[in-house]
């Protein structure tokens, strides 16, 4: 009988802690199913759409023209409508020179920007393979044996009225 009550109590407690996990599970799962691949090209612009989905990301309900064969760019919301996910690529030039870049961006309404970074933090604290730049805290940029070919960057950022996001950038020159 104990062990029923062990068990049943456990069972409780893990049920009531269950959303708060879920609710970290969603920016982790963005991050490493989503947006790194991405960013690294490991994955297309449609498999990234497609690993959005599997996290039950969809388009916004106000959002119902058909995806252009050529679309460079989408926006998904989760099924709770709390975060969202924009993932884009396309030419641009970056420092003088012409590059190809695939961005992830992530934002949400009920995470700060101090939230944001914290993920940050725990998932690219590890200067063997990450830097930061020491005036910028927001920011991770990957090690590369070969900076003059690509570039991965991770950056936290707020601006004033709008969600904080975070994006994961690949720079391909």
């Amino acid at each position: 009988m104990k062990l029923v009550a062990v068990f049943s109590l456990s069972a409780g407690l893990l049920f009531v802690a269950f959303p708060v996990t879920a609710q970290d599970a969603v920016p982790a799962g963005l991050l490493t199913e989503v947006c790194l691949p991405y960013a690294n090209r490991a994955q297309t612009f449609e498999r990234a759409i497609r690993a959005a989905r599997e996290l039950q990301f969809r388009r916004p309900v106000n959002d119902t023209a058909p995806l252009d064969e050529w679309a460079s760019e989408v926006t998904m919301v989760s099924s709770d409508g709390v975060w969202r996910v924009k993932i884009e690529e396309g030419s641009v030039e970056r420092e003088q020179r012409p590059a190809y870049e695939a961005s992830c961006t992530i934002s949400s309404s009920r995470a700060s920007a101090r939230e944001l970074a914290d993920l940050g933090r725990r998932a690219f604290r590890d200067p063997r393979y990450w830097t930061s730049p020491p005036n910028n805290a927001w920011r991770w940029d990957r090690r590369s044996a070969y900076p003059d070919e690509y570039g991965l960057a991770v950056e936290v950022t707020e601006q004033p009225g709008e969600r904080p996001t975070m994006t994961v950038r690949g720079s391909y020159y």
